[in-house]
C-alpha cells in the first residue's frame, strides 16, 4: 500500500497542474472499487474549478470552488497517472478527470488500480471532519503535534508493540510496514519493544527518526516497491536507500550482524538484533 511519501510525492505532481484548473469532463470507468462509486461524483464535479490538492495520512484531498472535497485513496495497489491530453485507457484505468489548466492546457488524470482496494469519493468540505475515512485518523507525523507528549498519552499503559503503534493510523497518520522498519531501525529500538517500556529518550528518537526518513524518501518520489510508480511513471527511488526491510540476512550497515526477519501480526518486520535494543 503507498504509505506517506508516496501519497505526498503525488500530492506535490497533481499542485503543478490542478490549482485554478477546471474540471472538462469526468469518466467514471468501474464504480465497484473498495466502496461503490456515487453517481453524483461526475454532475457535481464537472465544470467545477479545482484548488491545491492536500494529503491526510494516506489519502488524497482535492478541494474545489463549490465546497466540496475530491477524496482519493490508493489502496493496495492504485496509481495517479497524469497524462497529457490523452484519450488512451489502459487496462484497470477506472476514473478519467480531464482538466484544462489556466494556461489552456488539458491533462488527463486517471485512476488505476488492478485490485480495486481503492476509493474515490467527492464530498462537501463542511463533512471533512466526519467523512468515515478521515474522521479518527490521528496526528500528522511531519507536523509539530507529533511529540513525545502525544505519543506517550496515547500510548500510556499499552502492552502494544511499537512497530504496531507506528502503524496504527488512529495513532499516527499515513506510516505503513515498510516505513516503519526503517524509522525504528534509525531510532535503533527493536520493533518488539512494548510501548510502555519506552522513556523520553526512546521518544525523541522515534520522532526524529520519523521525520528524517519521511522527508528523505519524498524528496526521492517514495519507493518502488510493490509497484509504486510516481505519476509520470517513473520509479520511486528511496528503495535503494532502504536500509533494513526487505534485506533478510543482509549485514547491518551498522555493526554487519546479519539482519533479522520475523513476522508481526501478519506483517514482514526487519531490524538488527544487535543495533535495535
Amino acid at each position: 500500500m503507498p504509505e506517506l511519501p508516496e501519497v505526498e510525492t503525488v500530492c506535490l505532481a497533481l499542485s503543478r497542474i490542478l490549482i485554478n484548473s477546471k474540471v472538462i469532463s469526468i469518466n467514471i470507468l468501474r464504480k465497484d472499487l473498495r466502496w461503490k462509486l456515487r453517481e453524483k461524483i461526475k454532475s457535481d464535479l464537472e465544470e467545477d474549478t479545482l484548488k491545491k490538492p492536500f494529503r491526510r495520512g494516506k489519502y488524497i484531498l482535492i478541494p474545489t470552488f463549490k465546497e466540496n472535497i475530491l477524496l482519493i485513496h490508493m489502496g493496495m495497489s492504485g496509481q495517479i497517472k497524469i497524462r497529457d491530453n490523452s484519450k488512451h485507457l489502459s487496462k484497470h484505468d477506472h476514473f478519467r478527470m480531464i482538466i484544462e489548466t489556466k494556461e489552456k492546457k488539458i491533462y488527463s488524470v486517471i485512476y488505476n488500480d488492478p485490485r480495486r482496494f481503492g476509493f474515490i469519493d467527492l464530498f462537501g468540505k463542511k463533512d471533512f471532519k466526519n467523512h468515515f475515512l478521515l474522521k479518527k485518523i490521528g496526528v500528522e507525523p511531519l507536523g509539530k503535534s507529533f511529540t513525545n507528549e502525544y505519543i506517550q498519552k496515547k500510548i500510556i499503559k499499552r502492552s502494544t508493540c511499537i512497530k504496531n503503534i507506528l502503524m496504527d493510523q488512529s495513532i499516527v497518520a499515513g506510516i505503513g510496514n515498510i516505513y516503519a522498519s526503517e524509522i525504528l531501525y534509525r531510532a535503533k529500538i527493536n520493533p518488539l519493544r512494548s510501548a510502555n517500556s519506552l522513556n523520553q529518550n526512546d521518544f525523541k528518537y522515534i520522532i526524529k527518526a520519523t521525520k528524517y526518513i519521511l522527508k528523505k524518501s519524498i524528496s526521492v518520489g517514495g519507493t518502488s516497491i510493490r509497484n509504486h510508480l510516481q505519476p509520470d511513471g517513473k520509479l520511486g527511488y528511496f528503495v535503494q536507500k532502504l536500509q533494513v526491510y526487505g534485506k533478510a540476512k543482509h549485514k547491518c550497515f551498522e555493526c554487519n550482524n546479519l539482519i533479522t526477519s520475523i513476522n508481526i501480526t501478519g506483517r514482514s518486520t526487519f531490524f538488527c538484533s544487535t543495533c535495535q535494543k
